[in-house]
């Protein structure tokens, strides 16, 4: 598989894996809970290994150490040989994990989403035509080529998850790790999968999947078998893993691979984490030696050679210094910026929300104006406070903003793991608020002198200006509370962080209320806000036992 990028003089786009060890990997939870024990197993480059196991195993857990986003309590993962926590910055890019989530925009097409992610993976200096020739490259690998144009949003559940994978394979990495898929996915679509994944392999490239099902581990070269409590009860080939895991059960009670996995699920009691006696049982079978000790300690190496042909070139280069991949520079500060500001163009558009954006606040503002004029119209009654109006300027821009980042977050999470990304995220949102406060600031100036027409024709655009600034001041404060509130809060929590931070300061704005008034409301707010923090906690809490049950 040639590509233009391949001699760029980084062993990252290189054709060939990398060779996996994972050595006494242990990872415990805040309250003692067993989570991974004792994890080792030896993974040669171009291996496909399946990654299944029984309920509340930590099969998902396991993953997330191997792509480095979990750092085990004890243990080491290396990558030929290098350590994979002590250099992280340098592995990144040789490392693809394609999560459960969706971590797409689904108003971008096919080809958009492979080019953003080209001109954030690959090195600096790739030009325009190369990185095109990538993407093509990527498409046809993985067979998307018929929905290139497509927004990702439209495409069938099976394609969308090679679309996860394809972003992944832009990089040219040596280790790629699929994780089981959030959405449900037909048993010929896994399969699919399956087949993608054996193709991949194929080609050089190291891959572990989640495949809890089991349907396509006949398609592995080997399989890792989880038991509950992060206990490995299998680590080998794949066709003999049916063999042994079926030493389990009584005689008779399966006959196939699919009845194997629900009839090792029915020996395990619910309330049952402990998986010790099962990692016991494999540690004393010969199997551990022959596929997991033998291969840690470089054993045999002649009779491995003879399985495995790849180990040709790990043996020449045993010899050699272990050394990271070198760091290539990527996509610069400016680059990243400008490529979220286009990306946030073309989703404000295509998501509808720029048209609805572009009307709320003429609405507002002539909804305050004839609230104004008939209150000033009405005899005795003193017209609206000016504050009311800074209020409601800030308001108004809040709510434009209030989910702007909350909606991006698997994206950016997926982003920022290769490529750094907060700066430049911040900065494109606030220059998007900016450009809002800006129109906000010239609609509510607008409207705000429809009351004195005469006086504003007279003046001009210099007697406006100072009112415009002010007002466009005003939007871009209520903007950045807006982001501030998406950043830090669940999306449907955004609008009541919203109100509960802009309220206080309408009741001291507000003359009518009294001192006493005031602190009673403020109280009052205050309880509330309390019991929404104390709401919200204990539903982390039980999102947080609920995930440590699955695993």
């Amino acid at each position: 598989m040639t590509d233009p990028v391949q001699n760029d003089g980084e062993n990252a786009l290189g054709p060939t894996g990398t060779l996996l060890q994972a050595k006494g990997l242990t990872l415990r939870s805040r309250n003692g809970a067993s989570l991974l024990s004792d994890i080792s197993f030896h993974i040669e480059p171009g291996e496909l290994v399946a990654l299944t196991g029984l309920s509340r195993s930590g099969t998902s857990i396991l993953l997330q150490c191997l792509a480095g986003l979990i750092k085990p309590s004890s243990g080491e993962v290396l990558l030929d040989g290098v350590d994979l926590y002590a250099n992280l910055k340098a592995f990144r890019p040789t490392i693809g994990y394609v999560p459960p989530e969706l971590a797409l925009h689904e108003h971008l097409t096919v080809t958009e989403i492979l080019q953003d992610a080209a001109r954030l993976r690959l090195p600096r200096k790739i030009s325009s035509q190369d990185r095109k020739q990538r993407v093509q490259s990527v498409l046809e690998t993985i067979g998307l080529t018929h929905a290139r144009d497509q927004r990702a949003g439209l495409l069938e559940e099976v394609d969308r998850r090679k679309l996860s994978i394809a972003v992944e394979l832009i990089s040219r990495p040596k280790l790629l790790l699929l994780d089981e898929s959030a959405e449900p996915l037909t048993p010929f679509d896994e399969v699919q999968i399956g087949l993608l994944m054996r193709e991949l392999s194929r080609l050089g490239l190291t891959v572990i999947h989640v495949n809890p099902r089991s349907r396509s581990s006949g398609l592995s070269d080997k399989t890792v078998f989880l038991a509950p409590g992060g206990f490995m009860a299998w680590f080998g080939p794949s066709d003999e893993a049916f063999t042994y895991l079926k030493g389990f059960l009584p005689r008779g009670v399966v006959k196939d691979l699919f009845g194997l996995q629900e009839a090792l699920e029915m020996l395990v009691n619910p309330k049952e984490r402990d998986g010790s006696q099962w990692a016991k049982r494999f540690q004393d079978d010969p199997a551990y030696i022959k596929y997991v000790d033998d291969p840690l300690n470089n054993r045999y190496p002649d009779l491995m050679l003879q399985t495995r042909p790849l180990l040709r070139i790990r043996l020449r280069n045993s010899s050699k210094e272990k050394l990271p991949p070198p760091i290539v520079p990527r996509a610069s500060l400016a680059q990243k910026f400008f490529l979220l500001l286009r990306r946030n163009s073309r989703l404000l558009w295509r998501e509808k929300t720029g048209w609805r954006m572009l009307a709320i606040p003429p609405l507002v503002a002539l909804v305050y104006f004839f609230l104004s004029s008939t209150i000033q119209l009405s005899a005795g009654r003193p017209p609206l406070s000016p504050d009311l109006l800074a209020f409601l300027v800030m308001l108004t821009s809040a709510f434009l903003v209030q989910n702007e980042i909350s909606k991006e977050g698997a994206v950016y999470q997926r982003e920022h793991r290769t490529s750094p990304l907060l700066l430049p995220y911040v900065l494109s949102k606030v220059w998007q608020v900016g450009a809002w406060a800006i129109y906000q600031g010239v609609i509510w100036t607008i409207v705000n002198g429809l009351g004195d027409l005469g006086s504003m024709l007279a003046g001009g655009i210099q007697a406006l200006l100072p009112t415009s600034i002010i007002f466009i001041l005003l939007s871009l404060v209520g903007g950045i509370l807006g982001l501030m509130v998406s950043a830090f809060s669940r999306t449907s929590m955004t609008t009541a962080w919203i109100l509960l931070l802009t309220i206080p300061l309408l009741l001291f704005l507000f003359d009518p209320f009294s001192h006493w008034s005031k602190l009673a409301i403020i109280s009052l707010l205050l309880i509330v806000l309390l019991m929404g923090i104390q709401q919200r906690q204990a539903s982390v809490r039980t999102e947080k036992k609920a995930r440590s049950n699955q695993f």
